[in-house]
């Protein structure tokens, strides 16, 4: 059995199970020493990891991708969507992007401008190619979603999902039914990503996402300096209600998972929710 199950996003590739439970862990129990949950020491986690997955030829262990290397359709698309969503100088008043071509060439330089992800090519499309892998890749989809089936068979009552772990976990919440785990915390998360809820939910612009079914309580905790995690606020967005929370993470770290789980807004959740 489990109290926790947590799951993983971008860049595992080069991570491994035992290292993720050791890292996760020792982050989780010192979120919650810090708002002194009385039962921290005798936490358990099971890890959803698929890292390994990745360390198949489709992204080495030297990326070396070029904007070129970007498949048509999703991973164009999603890249645009990335740049997009982060904060643009030109956006009027009212929120709108100024009118300019929003092409791929665009995206790239506009993210490495940023420093985005570190700015570099390589990092910035390892994470569009991450996330498109998941969800256009049908084999690679089936054995993530497999390997979260197998960790939720540990009956935890919270799931706990950084990055594109977050749409991993909505994904077989919102497909398997009912489970043991009423709470789920999302940290840094792409679900409001436009080109992402489009590939979940292909009807989307008639109605809100489904909720994932069985959970009753979802915290979403996003950094204000997160560019993976753009689109801040969830709620409204899926057919329940979403509590929000932002978080300040250094810039450098914007997007670090064990950042996020020592967080106090992380650590609250979990608090109320093991309570």
């Amino acid at each position: 059995m489990a109290d926790v199950v947590v799951v993983h996003g971008i860049f595992a590739n080069r991570s491994s199970r035992d290292e993720m439970r050791d890292t996760w862990l020792e982050a989780l129990r010192e979120g919650l020493r810090n708002v002194r949950f009385r039962e921290v020491d005798s936490l358990t986690i099971e890890c959803v990891f698929y890292g390994h997955l990745y360390n198949d030829g489709k992204a080495g262990p030297a990326w070396q991708y070029e904007v070129g290397d970007l498949g048509p359709g999703l991973e164009q698309e999603l890249l645009v969507a990335f740049a997009e969503s982060v904060d643009d100088p030109a956006r009027d008043e009212t929120g709108k992007a100024g009118y300019a071509p929003r092409t791929v060439q665009w995206a790239i330089d506009f993210l490495q401008a940023r420093k985005v992800l570190g700015g570099t090519n390589a990092r910035i499309l390892g994470f569009v190619k991450q996330v498109a892998r998941y969800l256009r890749d049908p084999e690679f989809k089936k054995k993530v979603q497999a390997e979260f089936g197998a960790a939720m068979e540990t009956g935890p009552r919270v799931v706990v999902a950084h990055s594109l772990g977050s749409v991993v976990a909505y994904d077989w919440l919102r497909s398997n039914g009912p489970s043991s785990a009423k709470t789920l915390v999302t940290l840094g998360s792409p679900l409001g990503l436009r080109p992402v809820l489009r590939e979940l939910h292909p009807y989307l612009d008639a109605c809100p996402a489904p909720w994932p079914a069985g959970v009753e309580t979802w915290v979403n905790v996003a950094a204000k300096e997160d560019a993976v995690a753009t689109v801040k606020k969830l709620d409204g967005l899926f057919a329940g209600e979403i509590h929000d929370l932002t978080a300040a993470n250094s810039r450098g770290t914007a997007h670090d998972a064990l950042v996020y789980l020592k967080n106090v807004r992380t650590s609250e959740s979990l608090k109320v929710a093991l309570g």
